[in-house]
């Protein structure tokens, strides 16, 4: 009787072993032919990466120019924030009963911007040293005159072609000229110190 039951043990579990491979089978069988209908055939990849060329082609053009209205907008608004304080600390110095080149204009900013004898900026941080001629002849001029009169948020400014400033000041017949500082860009703000007159150039 023993051996009956270890033949019938047997005999399940050989069929058991069977039905369980039989079934692994056809499932393996299944998961091959549904991955062949879920795969781009090699035209269907072709059209859609040509879709995407003629996306790219059409949107590249519009980006680009979105871009240089920025530029231009942030040119733009630099300009106007200079021209404003410019005009500011004019009035300040005005408001002080001033007539006379100043080393320093009480009451704007940080109290270190030197005067013409009209009025307008020449100079900053110099203290007795400041230079009062509304003619500027210093790119480092420029940029003193520029740090403080935009002392918040102000962007920057320097003589050299860095990366990391977004204008370059020049002295430029009498005038500061703040160059923005972006390839192929052609915008740049002017300053005259002799009548206070802020330009920009887009």
């Amino acid at each position: 009787m023993g051996m009956k039951v270890l033949i019938k043990k047997f005999q399940y579990e050989k069929n058991t072993m069977n039905y369980t491979f039989n079934k692994q089978l056809k499932i393996l069988s299944r998961v091959k032919t549904h991955s062949h209908s879920i795969g781009f055939t090699l035209i269907e990849l072709v059209i859609c990466i040509a879709i995407i060329a003629v996306l790219i082609a059409v949107a590249l053009p519009r980006i680009t120019g979105l871009q240089e209205d920025a530029h231009k907008a942030s040119v733009a608004s630099t300009g106007a924030a200079l021209a404003s304080a410019v005009v500011m600390l004019r009035g300040q110095w005005l408001i002080n009963g001033q007539t006379l080149a100043l080393d320093h204009v009480k009451g704007f900013g940080q109290d270190n911007i030197a005067t013409s004898s009209k009025g307008w900026p020449t100079d900053a941080g110099r203290g007795t040293r400041s230079i009062h001629s509304p003619k500027i002849n210093s790119a480092q001029r420029c940029v003193r005159i520029w740090q403080a009169l935009l002392t918040n948020n102000a962007a920057k400014v320097s003589v050299d072609n860095k990366k990391t400033s977004r204008y370059l000041a020049q002295a430029l017949k009498g005038n500061c000229k703040y160059t923005y500082n972006v390839k192929d860009s052609r915008s740049y703000i002017i300053y005259n110190a002799r009548n206070g007159q802020v330009s920009t150039q887009l």
